[in-house]
This record gives C-alpha cells, structure tokens and sequence, in this order.
C-alpha cells in the first residue's frame, strides 16, 4: 500500500497515518477506494491540464478572430482615407475600436483623421474666399494649414497634401488673374505672359490659358466694333494681333473667316452701288443734256398793225441747273409758208430744276394770223466743280 498524498510505501497495512507524510491513511484500509484515489491522483492533473488547453485554445481562436475583423476595419479605413473619403474612413476605425479599443495604432489613425477632417474643412473655407476673390486672406489660411500637415509624416495625409496643393495654385492664379483683368491690350497681356517662366509648369499653363481667353474676348469685342463700322482690314488686324499668341483658336479663325466674307460682300455691293450709280449719272447727264428743258406753250398774237407777237415758256425737268437755253423757230401763216426764222433766248438765264421761264419775240408785218413752231431748244448745263 502507498500514501496517496506522498506515494511512500506503508510497511504496516494497521498504521493509521503515513509515516512519511503524516497524512491520516484510514481511508487508505479499503483497497477498492485505494485504487479510485489512486486513479484520480493521475487523472486530476490530466483533466485540469485538459481544461486550460480547451480554454487557451478557445481564447485564441476568439482573439485572432477579433484581430482579424479590427485588421479589416484598419485596412478599409486606411484605403477610404488615401482616396480623400474621411467620414467613411473615421465610420470604419470606431467600428474597429468597437472591437478592440485599446489598439494604440488604430486610436492613432482615428485622431490623424479627426485632425484631417478638420483640416479639410479649413481647406473648402480657403476655396469659398478665393471664389470670393480675397486671395489674400486665402494665402494666409492655407499657409497655415501647410504648417500643420508639415509636423506629421503619416501616409493618410497625401490626398490631402495633393489638394492643398492645387488650393495654393488656385490662389496663385486667381491672384494673377485679378491683374490680367485689368489688362485691356493684346501687348499687355503679352507682356504678362513673359513672366511666366519662373512659374511651376501647372501654375504657369492655368495662367496661360486666362492670357490666352483675355486675349480672345478682346480681339473679338475690337474686331466686332471695326465690323460694325466697316472697318473690315482693322476688324482683321484685331483678330490677327491675338493669333500671333493663341494660335489656331476656332473661335478668332471662325471670326477672321467671317470678316474676309462680309468685306468681300460689302465691296461686291459697293461696286454694284457704284456702277448703279454710275449709270443711274450717266441717264441723268444724258437726259440733262438733251431732254432737260420742255417746251410749256407758245403763243402768238397778231396787232391792228399786223405785227405779231410771239410768248411761250419752258420748264427744266432735269435734275441740275441750265443757263443759256436758245429757242429756235418759225413763224408760218395759215397755207404753212414760213414768214421767218429765227432765235431768241429764255429769261432768266439760269433755270434750277423745276423752275420755268419765258421767252418773246415780234415778227413784224405778217399781215395776216400765223403759228409758231418751235424747231429746237438748246443749253448749258451747270459746271461740276470737284
């Protein structure tokens, strides 16, 4: 027989405790309980050590599990984060620290993307004073923003970085933009392009473009007003002044074509007008010359004398002044035998177009009643001065 607490050996199988241990061995007389004792002894250990293993393997599988989910939760906030979504990213990371609240990384991250938030929204109030056209305010603001981002090296800040970046080219260009505003010069605004160079390239070809718009509205607003007066080689002047710098531009090409076309109309109605005109002078001259003074009436009266005297009147219907206008005619008795020829000249001298005047003449010793036939008319026209 054995002691069950020390396992020493009892010599006396009466003894009622083990003289090794001390430990009272009445239980120990019954070799049936002896040996339930001594299963459990052996058993005992087995069964706890069984009981840990379960548990330690249970909590770790619980555990890898919960770092598992919180790593997701990481890596999409992360992700949300570098594509500029921060609400979606800070959503994530108190899902995670749900999960695991004491993971210094992830309490790290969320206060990073706290802080951008805030940043970010400092950024849209820089962007409502550049639209606000206080581009100074702007610089200002945005200068402290950069002074904040410069302390930290964390990854999640580069969408950010990248943003505040084209804010500032805003400002820079915004600000340029006020002065090329108030230019009103093709040459001014060229000036302004020299200065350029010592730009970054993204500033410098936003700038650009401002120049080159400026430049088109006023080429076209310069070559619009000289079309308008038909002033068609200044109107083409304009345009070409601002193709030197924005070459190619559909809209100053499109003009260009158009003034070349309307000049081109204009002169082939100017010409027409011309030549309408020139024949509408030539009809007219043609008729001053030989139908401008009409014959009204004429009229003789034959005295108890029998002599007799001659009246009429003509009237210039042409369209300029004549002088010197002669009536030539012949005094015939009843059986048409001419008694005289002759000539005699209107009064006034100078007859305006419309105006009338008379003529007299006395045919002496006709004896007898006559008529007048008036054979010609001849005159002068005005001289043309210039």
């Amino acid at each position: 027989m054995f002691c069950t607490n020390c396992g020493a050996n009892i010599a006396v199988k009466s003894a009622n405790y083990c003289s090794n241990c001390g430990k009272k061995l009445e239980e120990q007389l019954h070799p049936s309980s002896y040996k339930k004792k001594k299963i459990l002894v052996y058993i005992t250990p087995f069964l706890s050590l069984l009981l840990v293993t379960s548990g330690l393997i249970l909590t770790h599988t619980y555990e890898s599990k919960v770092n598992a989910t919180v790593l997701k939760f990481q890596e999409k906030a992360e992700k949300a984060a570098l594509a500029g979504e921060y609400e979606k990213a800070l959503s994530f990371l108190e899902s995670g620290l749900s999960f695991r609240n004491t993971y210094d990384v992830m309490i790290k991250e969320k206060e990073i993307v706290e802080s951008i938030i805030d940043l970010n929204q400092d950024l849209s109030d820089v962007e409502q004073k550049i639209m606000n056209e206080h581009f100074e305010d702007a610089q200002k603001d945005l200068n402290l923003i950069k002074r904040q981002v410069s302390t930290t090296s964390s990854p999640l800040f580069v969408k950010l970085s990248y943003e505040i970046d084209q804010v500032e080219t805003s400002v820079k260009v915004g600000t340029m933009k006020e002065e090329i505003n108030k230019l009103s010069t093709i040459d001014e605004l060229a000036d302004k392009l020299s200065t350029l160079y010592s730009m970054e390239v993204q500033e410098a070809s936003e700038i650009k473009q401002q120049i080159y718009m400026k430049m088109v509205s006023i080429s076209s607003s310069e070559a619009e007003k000289s079309l308008e007066q038909k002033h068609f080689n200044k109107a083409i002047n304009s345009v070409e002044d601002a193709l030197q710098y924005v070459v190619n531009n559909e809209k100053l090409l499109s003009l260009k074509d158009r003034i070349i076309e309307e000049k081109s109309a204009f002169e082939a109605a100017e010409q027409e007008r011309i030549n309408k005109a020139i024949q509408v002078a030539k009809k007219e001259e043609q008729m001053n010359s030989t139908q401008a003074v009409e014959l009204v009436d004429v009229k003789a009266n034959v005295d108890k004398y029998g002599d007799a005297y001659i009246k009429g009147s003509v009237k210039n219907k042409g369209t300029e002044s004549v002088h010197s206008i002669v009536i030539e005619f012949r005094v015939l008795n009843d059986k048409g035998s001419v008694l005289e020829e002759g000539k005699t000249n209107i009064f006034p001298n100078k007859l305006q177009p419309g105006q009338s005047g008379n003529f007299e003449h006395v045919s002496y010793s006709t004896k007898e009643k006559v008529k007048v036939e008036v054979t010609n008319i001849s005159w002068l026209l005005e001289e043309k001065k210039g």
